[in-house]
């Protein structure tokens, strides 16, 4: 469902294009000044993982109560206007660290002991987009967007209390790829050069989620 209002998103944005070509467009200036302008900027905001909410709604039971975090990313990123409407952006993504902690619930003659367990993530990626934008107002911009990010996740796994020791038990693991990734969002025009955006991007091959907001600056 949330690929598919991505995708509504980004084919409006690029269909509207071509329709408002005399209005303005995203990242300062208006379509006039066309091509040629260059952006960048910084956004903050939360993360979601699907794989942690397909884990709890299907396994919580057994598990116990699981916690899925909502940790705090950030981006940078930077851009090239092709035509007044379309652009070019790549940007580095921090997921930030999530993490969630518990308590194993003992199972008759299974484990005998309540052992604790943890788990950390950490994922960041590289991402390339095409960015479709059409004009709202004079100073709202529309965009939706869509590309490929190449990604690495790492996983610590930890669980206490393991056996007649109590020994300490940690699995460490790291993924990576190469996967689609899409967006959409809106951006207010403060000035030919300064804008604030808010946007939410969905990345695939990490089944998350970003919701973030940021400034930008333009060229002319």
């Amino acid at each position: 469902m949330k690929k598919s209002i991505l995708f509504a998103a980004m084919l409006a944005a690029f269909t509207s294009s071509s329709v408002f070509a005399g209005g303005g467009s995203l990242f300062g200036g208006s379509s006039e000044e066309g091509a040629g302008t260059m952006y960048g900027g910084a956004s903050i905001g939360k993360t979601s993982d699907g794989t942690c909410n397909s884990v709890k709604d299907e396994a919580g039971a057994l598990l116990g109560n699981i916690d899925c975090p909502t940790p705090s990313g950030w981006k940078v990123f930077g851009g090239y206007k092709v035509t007044p409407n379309l652009a070019v952006e790549g940007s580095y993504v921090d997921f930030g660290d999530g993490g969630s902690s518990g308590i194993i619930p003992v199972i008759a003659g299974v484990n005998n002991v309540a052992n604790g367990a943890s788990i950390s993530t950490q994922a960041t990626g590289f991402n390339v987009s095409g960015v479709a934008s059409t004009a709202a107002t004079d100073e709202i911009s529309l965009f939706g967007k869509a590309g490929l990010m190449a990604w690495n996740k790492d996983t610590t796994a930890t669980v206490q209390q393991v056996g007649v020791k109590n020994a300490t038990v940690t699995q460490e693991s790291s993924t990576d790829g190469v996967d689609l990734s899409l967006g959409a969002g809106a951006e207010y025009k403060i000035n030919d050069n300064w804008g604030v955006r808010g946007e939410v991007e969905h990345f695939d091959g990490l089944n998350a989620n970003l919701y973030s907001v940021g400034a930008t600056f333009s060229t002319f």
